[in-house]
């Protein structure tokens, strides 16, 4: 049988383990996590986006931000993970599954947006499930907004903000919806749409994602810092994982304490 300091030494252990295994629980957070862009130099040279343009005058530029991409009206150029309709530029690129949910997160500053068009943008960002539904959002110097798909690429819903402002935003999809989020802050959310009708075959490659610019009736200058995506939402821990995981790390630092003093007072107490 063990004695009382080896029972709270045993005990000590447990609760360290139980805390630990929670910790790792909580990992899962992380599952399916890639990084697209890590913020230096051109995303092209690193395994996962492709910088593709297709008309006007355009320009990539290393900052120490990230890359600072330019455009006049008559351009369409930016960042996504196809080199062209059917060829992605990296095999290990994750699926991206609607029933799982799945987040792209990135830092951006629009310093600079012109548009032809109320239903055009010259920045954007589109990101499609492996089933081909998701959302394509424009940024203008003052408001994001989201495109619809009937009729298709019309405004939809929208929040005003200052993008001029470097801010790391967070896109997922989750279902048949998407929300968008400033850091923590919920900026706007809506049903997911399906874009697959248009006759630009980019919006027909499951789990596609672009960020640039993708009208010749806008322009746009902006600075584009890390770029994450998490393929896998469904492994974030619940509040109960979470509660539990405090109560295993306040079981263990009770009993050490508890220990402690214990030992202290065998110390120092006189010997019968």
């Amino acid at each position: 049988m063990l004695n009382a300091p080896q029972s709270r030494r045993s005990l000590a252990i447990a609760a360290f383990l139980s805390a630990a295994i929670f910790l790792q629980m909580g990992q899962p957070t992380l599952a399916g996590l890639v990084v697209l862009y890590d913020g230096s130099g051109l995303p092209a040279n690193q395994p996962w986006l492709n910088f593709g343009q297709l008309s006007g005058v355009a320009s990539q530029t290393p900052v120490a931000e990230g890359v600072r991409l330019q455009t006049d009206t008559a351009a369409r150029a930016g960042f996504g993970n196809y080199l062209a309709p059917g060829i992605i530029k990296n095999a290990a690129f994750p699926t991206l599954n609607p029933s799982l949910g799945f987040e792209l997160a990135f830092s951006v500053a629009v310093n600079a947006e012109a548009h032809t068009s109320n239903d055009r943008a010259g920045f954007s960002v589109t990101l499609l499930g492996s089933d081909l539904k998701g959302i394509e959002l424009g940024f203008w110097t003052n408001e994001i907004w989201a495109q619809a798909d009937s009729p298709i690429f019309t405004r939809a819903e929208s929040v005003a903000i200052d993008t001029t402002q470097r801010r790391d935003y967070r896109l997922q999809v989750q279902g048949n919806n998407y929300s968008l989020f400033a850091g923590n802050n919920a900026l706007m959310s809506g049903v997911v749409r399906d874009y697959s009708m248009h006759v630009n075959p980019a919006y027909s490659q499951p789990s596609f994602l672009f960020l640039g610019d993708n009208t010749q009736s806008g322009s746009a200058d902006i600075t584009l810092g890390r770029i994450t995506l998490q393929s896998d939402l469904t492994a974030v821990p619940e509040p109960s994982s979470l509660a539990l995981l405090c109560c295993a790390i306040f079981t263990a630092q009770w009993w050490l304490r508890k220990h402690a003093k214990c030992k202290a007072s065998s110390l120092t107490s006189p010997v019968e």
